[in-house]
């Protein structure tokens, strides 16, 4: 297992035993003492972490045997990605507070996301995949918007949103650039997709993950040589990689 996706698992191993380590100190002294509803009350508490702490080395190892197994294994996929999405939030908050970079958090769930993704990898039709970019990809200075339609790109070059219109007619596949999460879910509505290439920053891949749970998503995290959200970049051959997986069943 590559060390990006360590860091999201790790995090939420090593918060769960402190957590059990602390709930087992609190027993301690609580039984020394004899009070009698506290060590009930503290008892059942227990009891609740550890079948916790036995959830996660479930999903530890079995996610180790996802990446060791030649087969695809799609209950055991979907059990990992619901229950990566489920404590999101807590490992998020435990790297704030260990004051750990959020960004390292989110590239090791996008990882093992697209691990997942990878594994379970099927044949799709040329109209039922989504390539869906943000607007930041486009040149700032252009002044035919591309938000709505990308066939209004007039293939200057002096962005990639000509690569991903040519991946539109190369392919017959659909291509949409969303300013934001509500432009994004419409997007999706309306296109109907059974897939999506999801080209974002890591937290608007993270929240766009989690929000279309019911349809699979690949991303890939942009690149940002201008800063945040100002003329992004993108591995456009590992878009056309991906295409060609899906299109070809892996």
């Amino acid at each position: 297992m590559k060390g990006k996706k360590r860091v999201f698992l790790g995090i939420l191993a090593v918060t769960f035993l402190v957590f059990t380590l602390i709930v087992l100190g609190i027993l301690y002294v609580i039984n020394r003492g004899r009070i009698e509803l506290y060590k009930y009350l503290f008892m059942t508490l227990m009891i609740f972490v550890l079948f916790l702490m036995a959830l996660i080395v479930a999903v530890i190892g079995a996610t180790f045997y996802v990446v060791v197994s030649k087969k695809s294994n799609k209950f055991l996929s979907s059990f990992i990605a619901n229950f990566l999405d489920l404590f999101y939030p807590l490992v998020v908050f435990v790297a704030r507070v260990l004051d750990l970079k959020i960004e390292k958090v989110e590239q090791s769930y996008i990882e093992i996301k697209n691990f997942l993704f990878n594994k379970n990898i099927k044949r799709y039709a040329s109209q039922d995949i989504l390539i869906l970019a943000p607007h930041c990809i486009q040149y700032s200075g252009c002044k035919f918007k591309v938000t709505y339609d990308v066939e209004n790109c007039r293939r200057c070059g002096k962005c990639q949103i000509n690569d991903l219109v040519n991946f539109k007619e190369k392919y017959g596949i659909n291509v949409a650039v969303a300013t934001g999460g509500t432009l994004a879910r419409k997007v999706v509505k309306d296109t109907e997709p059974k897939v999506i290439i999801a080209i974002a920053c890591e937290r608007d891949l993270t929240s766009g993950m989690q929000d279309v749970k019911q349809i699979p998503v690949y991303g890939i995290i942009n690149e940002r040589p201008n800063g945040p959200c100002f003329n992004t970049r993108v591995d456009v051959q590992k878009i056309e990689e991906t295409i060609k997986k899906l299109l070809n069943g892996g």
